[in-house]
């Protein structure tokens, strides 16, 4: 009849104060987690804004390449003989640069822009409402800026006046894209007012965009082209060069190696909580235990009992810990425009790693059991 008592549940909320108590550290331990997963996510999205931005097959970059803001440049007569080789379809420019946007409204020193110049080939936007508006950036000094850039940036409408790097432009086009880490906003002009506003040699280019012919294998192509050019230029495919971006940007980089560590010390955090709870309710009763021990129960069943006290606060903590959660990504995204979100399957993982919680604080909580000679205690 024993066995049927729920003992665990009625050891578990019989002081419920330290219960609510106990619940309430591991649940923000677990926020925490949540958080700090949530923003390596939204790193490695947004490290790959621009280059998800375009649609091309093939990418060309310096042979320096390491990240966006270390691309180097390399010689634009690397596209042209790109352009001539077998199996590819077309090319197009862009160059990428840091720059300062000030809204002329506001009289503080600006805000950080991702800017790129590009050659304005529709072809390489998928988009629709954005290749609408190349043509409108065609014009010297005009841009097209991304409507979710800062609000810093004041107000986002056609035919309105800025400067970019202290040179005067104007709002002609919008499109949509994001913010990240990199900057604050983004704005994309024709490659003439791009080398006006960077003072840069137009010979020199960031990224070649390659589309190659319909039908024509893309890494052979890409095999073909990096054997043939010169040895200063490099040629990726489009979707393993966003992921190796995004794998610099979070293993590499000290924003993403934060954020991983912060969601490790959040777990620790969370799991020496619940291994003082479960040690300090099993010294309690480890006269009781002794007792259960005594009289014929196995070691096993105390065992259970205690596992399925850690497993009722892992799952009564990430009861409330989830909304909490997802409420705080939606704060954030709000207040900082960054694409943050919570998607199913982090939840679910970290689900998991309060279950690994529960298992490494039961393991360390129950010795005191295994330990306890029942003669010894009475």
């Amino acid at each position: 009849m024993i066995l049927r008592i729920p003992l665990a549940w009625y050891n578990t909320f019989q002081n419920k104060k330290r219960t609510l108590a106990a619940i309430g550290g591991i649940s923000f331990s677990l926020l925490l987690i949540l958080m700090q997963l949530g923003f390596l996510m939204t790193a490695r999205i947004t490290s790959g804004l621009v280059y998800s931005f375009f649609d091309y097959d093939l990418i060309m970059t310096s042979a320096a390449y390491e990240s966006m803001n270390t691309a180097g440049s390399f010689d634009k007569t690397r596209l042209v003989q790109a352009g001539v080789a077998e199996g590819v379809a077309e090319i197009a420019t862009l160059n990428y640069s840091r720059a300062r946007w000030r809204d002329p409204a506001n009289n503080d020193l600006g805000s950080s822009c991702m800017l790129m110049g590009f050659d304005l080939n529709a072809h390489f936007i998928p988009e629709e409402e954005s290749r609408e508006g190349l043509p409108k950036i065609l014009q010297k000094d005009a841009v097209m800026l991304d409507v979710w850039s800062h609000p810093d940036y004041g107000e986002k409408r056609i035919g309105k006046n800025a400067t970019l790097n202290n040179m005067p432009v104007t709002i002609n086009a919008l499109y949509k894209m994001g913010i990240s880490f990199h900057a604050e906003g983004s704005a994309i002009v024709n490659l003439e007012t791009f080398q006006n506003i960077t003072r840069t040699d137009p010979r020199e280019v960031t990224f070649g965009l390659i589309k190659v012919a319909k039908g024509a294998d893309v890494e052979k192509v890409r095999r073909n082209l990096q054997s043939t050019l010169p040895d200063d230029v490099l040629v990726f495919e489009r979707n393993k060069f966003i992921e190796a971006e995004q794998n610099y940007f979070i293993k590499v980089k000290p924003i993403g190696i934060m954020f991983q560590a912060g969601a490790f010390v959040a777990f620790a955090v969370g799991a020496v909580i619940l291994f003082q709870v479960l040690s300090t309710e099993i010294s309690n009763r480890l006269r009781e235990f002794a007792t259960l021990k005594a009289v014929g129960f196995s070691n096993y069943y105390i065992y259970r009992v205690g596992a399925t006290q850690a497993l009722l606060f892992a799952a009564m903590s990430y009861i409330p810990a989830l909304p909490l959660g997802y409420l705080v990504s939606f704060i954030v995204k709000k207040a900082s425009r960054l694409p943050m979100y919570l998607p199913w399957d982090l939840a679910l993982f970290v689900f998991f790693l309060s279950i690994l919680m529960c298992i490494i604080s039961g393991i360390l909580a129950l010795q005191k059991v295994r330990k306890a000679d029942p003669a010894e205690l009475f």
